[in-house]
């Protein structure tokens, strides 16, 4: 069986504390939150770009749904890359695990998700942990605990690195016939540096604020249940110069 990862969205808030910019957010319906950290909250310049950790710790009360895209934007002066990293490759994971990729492929550290099984309150628990897989694509390494699940996600990176887009496999949605899979948590953070290059980098602040949304796209489920409009958090995360 394949491994289950359904979806995350990386928004903000505005509450710095020690050069570290936190906050949590809550959407519209009340039923999701995030805390989103960016450290340091100081950023570069363009002749001299800054790395950055970029975390978000999302949780998901929205049973009857299921993500099938994750699109996550950074505002103007950041943006995410796998420029100047080593790589690893889908099969090498697929075979071997996080293990198997060489020193300087990681896109960050392992991270948690959890996501309920439905019909019924079955959860399923995960480690994840992303890798570069090429200078603009992240692989994230999805492994359960206690299950043998395990597949791989990519993450595209367009728009200059601003946007992040993850889609999700129908195999990764429903994992077993009559069975859907919905989010509950996700616990990820972003950094890592190769030389001048970085997985999360800034070169401006304007404003003093960078914006950082998270859109969730929801896809048809085998109970039929109706799929809900696109569900978008988008927030500003205090910075300085």
């Amino acid at each position: 069986m394949r491994k289950l990862l359904t979806g995350a969205v990386i928004a903000s808030a505005t509450l710095a504390l020690t050069g570290v910019a936190i906050g949590q957010v809550t959407n519209q319906a009340g039923n999701s939150t995030l805390d989103a950290t960016l450290s340091p909250a100081k950023v570069g310049t363009k002749n001299k770009p800054k790395s950055h950790a970029l975390r978000a710790q999302l949780t998901v009360n929205r049973p009857g749904t299921t993500v099938e895209t994750i699109t996550l934007k950074l505002g103007k002066g950041f943006k995410f890359s796998g420029k100047g990293f080593k790589k690893c490759s889908e099969d090498i994971l697929l075979s071997s695990g996080p293990s198997g990729c060489p020193a300087g492929s990681k896109a960050g550290p392992s991270g948690t998700a959890a996501a309920r099984l439905e019909p019924g309150n079955g959860v399923l628990t995960f480690v994840i942990s992303p890798f570069v897989g090429d200078a603009d694509t992240f692989l994230i390494d999805v492994d359960s605990n206690g299950i043998d699940i395990h597949s791989i996600l990519k993450g595209e990176l367009t728009n200059r690195g601003r946007t992040m887009t993850i889609t999700i496999p129908r195999e990764l949605r429903q994992p077993l016939g009559g069975i859907d899979a919905t989010l509950t948590a996700i616990d990820q953070t972003f950094t890592g540096k190769s030389g001048k290059n970085y997985i999360v980098s800034s070169t401006n602040c304007k404003n003093k604020k960078v914006a950082v949304s998270g859109t969730l796209g929801f896809a048809e489920r085998q109970d039929g249940a109706a799929v809900p409009e696109n569900d978008t958090l988008t927030e500003k995360v205090k910075c300085s110069k």
